[in-house]
């Protein structure tokens, strides 16, 4: 465990440090951002990346088992030795007993490339190694074979996924610490808007991956309360397994959203 001055921080900015630094045990930091360029008119929206203008996906939807997914990008310069994205890493978990894993895939084009692993869920990607026009040309995607469930979105130019979307599964708990939300008001003039934003929480995502709980909600708008974040003393605990996820409607259309939490993640003995 390395050694931090003492007289420069605090405790608690000591054990944060550590727990970041993975120097804490079985406890690491998870901090799990999304982004939302299409949340409408009383429509419920996940904050992630397919909800955009033109895929136009509110609900983000698991694979319903395990499956293998193909990548795939809308540019051809997304290729090895491309101009684009030529590798990117795909974080997710192979079932709901197993701690998260990972695997490095390098990019073809706009011709799949098939995960070695088999996902119940991916809930974050992002680009490794691209080119001079990095870090993505295209849109990355990842769709899960036989349900053709869209799982995971690069949008273009981003380099990584914004999904505040999270699996925990059943050998860990994590403990969320602060979720927050906002929305940017340039599509809306000298309008005014607001999000209702919800934390929600799917306690069986063996059993059923499209079951949720309201675990907070709140508002935001563009003026005054905008951004919005909750901070839980004590730590709010989410055993695994599970899915934690951040929604909102809006009392408009076309409304832009970031929303996300942090968590402290705890590996426990089965």
């Amino acid at each position: 465990m390395k050694n931090y001055p003492t007289s420069a921080i605090s405790i608690e900015q000591f054990s944060r440090l550590n727990i970041s630094a993975g120097q804490a045990g079985g406890l690491r930091s998870v901090n799990k951002f999304g982004r939302s360029t299409n949340v409408d008119d009383g429509v419920d929206t996940d904050i992630w990346d397919g909800a955009n203008s033109s895929d136009d996906i509110d609900i983000w939807v698991a694979p319903t088992q395990a499956r293998t997914h193909q990548i795939t990008s809308t540019s051809a310069n997304d290729t090895s030795g491309g101009t684009g994205a030529r590798t990117i890493e795909v974080f997710g978990l192979v079932d709901w007993d197993t701690e998260e894993t990972s695997e490095t895939i390098t990019m073809n084009g706009t011709s799949n490339v098939a995960t070695s692993n088999q996902y119940v869920i991916i809930h974050r990607m992002k680009v490794m190694t691209f080119g001079s026009a990095g870090p993505n040309v295209g849109q990355i995607s990842a769709t899960a074979d036989t349900d053709a469930t869209e799982t995971a979105f690069i949008l273009a130019g981003e380099g990584q996924t914004q999904m505040a979307i999270y699996g925990i599964p059943s050998c860990c708990n994590a403990f969320v610490t602060k979720f927050y939300a906002s929305t940017l008001r340039a599509n809306l003039g000298t309008s005014e808007a607001h999000v209702d934003m919800r934390l929600l929480y799917n306690p069986i995502p063996d059993q059923d991956e499209t079951g949720f709980l309201v675990k907070h909600s709140f508002g935001i708008g563009t003026r005054g309360s905008n951004p919005a974040e909750h901070d839980y003393n004590p730590y709010n605990k989410f055993e695994g397994p599970g899915i934690l996820k951040m929604q909102g409607a809006g009392s408009a259309n076309n409304l832009d959203v970031s929303a996300g939490f942090d968590i402290i993640l705890e590996t426990i003995n089965n």
